[in-house]
């Protein structure tokens, strides 16, 4: 083996290791957030006889994607908690492989270039200003394979390798196209003359308007992030610090001559403020408004892991060095507090979720109880806002459950934004469970009456009206609207 290929491997090698520990650091969680949406829709791609009720909030938008019926694929082959474990992983080692093909074109030092592949590992679930994303969420999501395949892709791009950009771009679109896109836009001003600007105007959907609804604007205005004018104060401090960092970088870069740091940091700073002005441009005027629900501001999560590579890169270089007790002060801390965030965050789960291991969570035990004690054709209802429960955990019933569930307020608005015919629906079986813990038998029986549902889940502080309870835990009551 030669010199080369010794490296090539230590290299891997030294990336398998940072996916481990960014596992260990961050945690790994199945069924939680937006999970809920996707798991639910690949289960209902396996099995169609799934939720023949409310279905369309979790399937409408994932017809422009590929990641479901990939997924649906790899489960067939695997079952769903290796197949979802094995695509967390490996897409998690493809984003640390793009970082750390990027920054060996931005530092020539290998501290720089580990101390950069480092510090993302570190700050995977950092928030980003006012997005409500991470730059990779504890559990697996389309963005996390789409984010690899636009870091790899930018990392061709700048070394003009055209074909590579391109099937990494076209992986990448096929994943999450709506992430891609902030990706491409960036890629087009890092390789284009005038910063891009003009190209990536032509991208632009202007003139495509139309008039909101009372009850489009109330799903949306629910979701701050989608309006940046919106969002407090200190969030724009995390977009404005980091762009004033790439400034001081650019400046640096010039100084020392280090012409693709340079680039890269001075180009990042006119895609910051391109990308700003058009987010302004597409939330605030009512002519615009529809296109909230794109989520303009999300720009911030690719520019996040350039802002940390490029970070990483620089402490590597002028703090770190060699100097190996610093290493372990500044990354020692940085993951313990990563870690005791996310323990405190899910405080009632298993940091870990091993594949076909039982959850700890009293809520999703419950749902694995309906999974596995009624029939597919039921009904249920919950809290329009169950997750934000205590000690809920995020946990999503369809995802655990695999039963249909009347419209909640938490990640069904996403679907009922985009997708207007939907929101009457929403509207109206969310105002029909709100309180839900309060209702009578006559309110619990309406529900029956006009929605089909059948059973409630309700926290087990509740007093339902209602003799058939089958399951209760210290979380949660289960509770049947049949008669018998």
């Amino acid at each position: 083996m030669n010199s080369i290929q010794t490296k090539r491997s230590q290299v891997l090698a030294g990336l398998a290791l940072l996916t481990l520990a960014a596992i260990a650091i961050h945690g790994y969680h199945v069924g939680i957030e937006d999970q809920d949406v996707y798991l639910a829709a690949a289960k209902k791609a396996l099995n169609p006889s799934l939720y023949p009720v409310n279905a369309e909030f979790f399937t409408e938008q994932m017809q422009a994607s590929l990641f479901i019926p990939a997924l649906a694929f790899t489960a067939r082959l695997f079952g769903f908690p290796w197949a979802l474990a094995l695509w967390h992983v490996v897409s998690l080692f493809l984003i640390l492989l793009g970082c750390r093909q990027i920054v060996v074109l931005l530092f020539e030092q290998e501290s720089a270039r580990w101390a950069a592949v480092a510090l993302v590992t570190a700050m995977l679930t950092i928030p980003i200003a006012g997005t409500a994303l991470y730059p990779v969420d504890q559990y697996l999501h389309p963005r996390a394979p789409a984010t690899a395949g636009i870091l790899l892709a930018i990392a061709a791009v700048l070394q003009q390798r055209w074909v590579r950009a391109g099937l990494w771009t076209a992986a990448a679109i096929a994943m999450h196209p709506l992430m891609a896109a902030f990706g491409i836009s960036l890629a087009v001003f890092l390789c284009a003359p005038f910063e891009g600007t003009a190209l990536t105007a032509m991208l632009l959907p202007f003139g495509w308007t139309a008039h909101v609804s009372e009850t489009w604007k109330q799903a949306a205005m629910a979701r701050t992030y989608y309006f940046p004018l919106r969002w407090h104060w200190y969030e724009w401090i995390g977009v404005l610090a980091p762009v004033i960092l790439m400034y001081r970088v650019a400046w640096l870069a010039k100084k020392r001559k280090s012409t693709m740091l340079q680039r890269v940091a001075t180009r990042l700073v006119a895609f910051a403020i391109f990308q700003t002005i058009i987010a302004l441009m597409l939330t605030v005027p009512e002519s615009t408004l529809q296109f909230a629900a794109l989520q303009p501001m999300r720009w911030l999560h690719i520019f996040y892991f350039f802002f940390l590579i490029i970070s990483g890169g620089l402490l590597g270089e002028f703090v770190l060095q060699r100097h190996k007790s610093r290493w372990l002060l500044l990354f020692g801390a940085l993951a313990a507090t990563m870690f005791c965030a996310q323990r405190i965050t899910f405080a009632h789960s298993n940091h870990i979720e091993w594949p076909g291991a039982l959850p700890r969570n009293e809520w999703a035990k419950a749902f694995l109880w309906v999974r596995t004690n009624t029939e597919a054709a039921d009904v249920f209802a919950l809290d329009p806002k169950y997750m934000d429960l205590a000690g809920e955990d995020a946990y999503g019933f369809r995802a655990w459950a695999e039963r249909s569930l009347l419209a909640e307020d938490q990640k069904d608005p996403g679907a009922a934004t985009v997708f207007p015919q939907l929101l009457d629906k929403w509207q109206e079986q969310v105002e029909a469970t709100r309180g839900i813990e309060h209702f009578d038998e006559a309110k619990l029986r309406d529900l029956n009456r006009r929605f089909g549902v059948n059973w409630i889940i309700l926290p087990s502080t509740a007093k339902p009206p209602l003799a058939n309870c089958p399951f209760q835990n210290t979380a949660t009551i289960v509770c049947s609207l049949d008669r018998n």
